[in-house]
């Protein structure tokens, strides 16, 4: 039997498709625990902590979360979690969230139908709001209340132009209380309303009295309301615009004092930091492309894109400028309402049908082209293993999910909690969750030791987990490699052999000379270190260089490489070389494969007595390290002399080897 879709079901077909996509993206980087404590983790802490009537501090955050934004948006969820979270739990917000999405895709296509009763076009507008990068790239940061608060904006329009002015009241206010750049953003939104409608005169009056409440609701934020939640440890801090000014008026005084030099911000990186260059021109020109430009049929609908853009590019936060994150959401949840609206304008049907079509064609292929990293002005920035749905990378399983659940399942749900980056935000709801290192009064610590807290270097993660897993006052209870779940002990019990003991079936240790001094770091299997005959001799470093095994000279230069080789039977590594140098932090050990796997350090941990330092590198293997060789050099970043002794690698086997 055919199926046949009668026109009329477009739309439908268009938010059922995409809905299903959008929530499938979310949940399925929650279920791989690609989400992170910072922000989901606090999203989810916070959103439990509203629902039980309280207001405590973050676990990422020196406060609370209206410290660090001014926002009841999740406050307004708390009926839902109480109808929903006993199921859903940690995936509420997701869920939450998408549908909100799929609401403001829906009112915008009713406000298009509305304007055009063109069902073509309130079709494209509903393909188009889907098919714009920055759909997919909020994907990076979980969830956000930027993306809620801008999905009341066409909830609002909506109700203004059917002249419900009551419910668009109602929508006005939840919106001004959903984030505090939102009120700015309202005053310009009813300045394009006022021209839209200047001969209806109640519209006028209702958009001015929405001005004067945006404005007075604007003052008293900044004001009254967010000083009066700050405290001496915890300042507001996302008023970051040096180049404009310390705050919202000397912002504004600055931008009507100098219009020439503001414009100028618009476009040049105004930090001096040429690594930046190109951020704002890709931004501009990925969203021209993608049906910007069609703007100049309706160009006042400019003027509402004004405030969002200038919090962009105008902020000291370079990641803030381009196509990354949620950093444009604002804008594409605008942008389709403004060019369709603007379509709608043509009085020729085929040309606002052609021009529909070339906007969503624009709109997926710069979709397409910049979910490619090799296409963006900063590819660091990007994220595809959550954005780029159709990447293999995308669906990479870090372990085995099922087996790593049921160990966290272990944990009681009112127990206090130290948990590492990808864990956080599977239980933040519970009143005592830590960012682990910081564990304060767990009873229990959950981390992947390759999940490092990204306040601090690998190294410096490294050293926090062995402390635990070394510790007699903790005890694995479970793991699933590369996830441990220690527990407290009990006083009675805390002088047992630490932990750290049952990981590993045993460990070897082996010294390797260098050989000649000449060869290149990446030479072939001739230049790859031997072990020296005497494993046992200790490692001596003399001033008249007597046992330096090698001395590298010139900036980046690399020693000979070791290959380890029996990366299947082992999960952990820890390599130490003496170094003697007059240049601190020069010298660095390093450790890399051929399919993308890189650590570095240049941490010394000793000090002998005769100012030699011992440097460390320690790491354990992933299990989806892609490769069965692994190459440890040394290397010189400076034009200094480093003199490196033999290099000591101790290597922890599996236990089920």
């Amino acid at each position: 039997m055919k199926i046949r879709f009668k026109k009329e079901q477009f739309p439908y077909f268009i938010i059922l498709l995409f809905g299903l996509l959008i929530l499938m993206i979310g949940l399925i980087n929650h279920y791989y625990f690609k989400t992170a404590t910072y922000d989901y983790a606090n999203y989810n802490f916070a959103f439990w902590d509203y629902s039980h009537f309280r207001i405590s501090p973050l676990t990422t955050f020196r406060g609370n979360f209206l410290q660090d934004h001014f926002s009841f948006t999740l406050m307004f969820f708390v009926p839902i979690f109480w109808m929903l979270n006993w199921l859903t739990g940690s995936y509420t917000l997701i869920i939450i969230q998408s549908a909100f999405i799929l609401l403001a895709a829906w009112y915008s296509h009713k406000i298009i139908q509305l304007k055009t009763n063109n069902l073509w076009l309130s079709t494209g507008v509903l393909l188009y709001y889907f098919l714009l990068l920055g759909r997919y790239t909020s994907f990076a940061a979980d969830v956000n209340l930027a993306i809620l608060s801008a999905c009341f904006i066409p909830i609002f329009l909506y109700y203004f132009q059917i002249r419900k002015y009551g419910i668009a009241a109602i929508i006005l206010i939840l919106s001004l209380f959903s984030r505090e750049n939102i009120p700015l953003w309202f005053i310009f939104i009813f300045i394009v309303l006022i021209i839209e409608n200047r001969r209806d005169k109640k519209s006028v009056w209702f958009c001015l009295s929405g001005i004067a409440v945006s404005i007075i609701y604007f003052v008293l934020l900044f004001k009254v309301f967010i000083p009066a939640t700050q405290s001496p440890d915890a300042q507001y801090a996302l008023f970051n615009y040096a180049a404009l000014g310390a705050g919202p008026k000397e912002a504004f005084i600055f931008m009507i004092s100098n219009p020439i030099e503001t414009i100028k911000l618009f476009f040049e990186n105004h930090l001096n930091d040429p690594g930046y260059n190109g951020l704002k021109k890709e931004f501009y020109l990925v969203y021209l492309i993608s049906g910007g430009i069609l703007l100049i049929f309706k160009p006042q609908y400019l003027i509402w894109f004004f405030p969002i853009v200038a919090q962009k590019v105008l902020n000291d936060a370079p990641v803030r400028w381009g196509i990354i994150s949620y950093y444009a959401v604002e804008v594409i949840t605008l942008l389709p309402l403004s060019v369709f609206l603007a379509l709608a304008s043509l009085k020729w049907k085929k040309a606002q049908i052609t021009f529909s079509i070339l906007a969503c064609i624009g709109a997926i292929t710069m979709t397409i082209y910049k979910m490619d990293i090799n296409h963006c002005a900063v590819p660091w920035m990007m994220n595809p293993k959550k954005e780029k749905f159709y990447d293999n990378r995308f669906w990479e399983k870090p372990f085995d999910i099922k087996k790593v659940n049921k160990l966290l399942s272990l944990i009681p749900s009112d127990a206090s909690v130290s948990s590492s980056n990808m864990f956080t935000p599977h239980l933040a709801q519970r009143q005592y969750i830590y960012f682990f290192p910081n564990v304060k009064d767990a009873d229990y610590i959950v981390f992947s030791v390759s999940d490092d807290n990204y306040l601090y270097s690998q190294i410096i993660n490294e050293r926090y987990r062995f402390d635990y897993l070394s510790s007699p006052k903790w005890e694995i209870i479970a793991a699933e490699y590369p996830v441990f779940l220690l527990k407290r002990r009990n006083e009675e019990s805390a002088q047992l052999n630490a932990p750290l003991n049952s990981i590993w079936s045993h460990t070897e240790t082996q010294k390797f000379s260098f050989g000649d001094a000449n060869s290149s770091y990446g030479n072939d299997q001739d230049s790859t270190i031997k072990p020296s005959v005497s494993v046992s001799e200790s490692i001596q470093l003399k001033n008249d260089n007597e046992n330096i095994a090698i001395s590298l000279h010139g900036e980046n230069s690399y020693s000979p490489f070791i290959s380890i080789k029996d990366l299947e039977k082992i999960n952990h590594l820890r390599i130490e070389v003496w170094q003697e140098t007059q240049k601190k932090g020069a010298a660095f050990i390093v450790a890399d494969n051929s399919n993308g796997f890189y650590r570095s350090s240049n941490v010394c941990d000793s000090i002998d007595s005769q100012g030699r330092e011992r440097l460390v590198l320690s790491f354990w293997i992933p299990q989806n390290i892609g490769s069965d060789e692994l190459k440890i050099a040394l290397k010189n970043t400076t034009n200094e002399l480093i003199h490196f002794g033999d290099i000591t690698i101790t290597k922890g086997y599996k236990r089920n080897n």
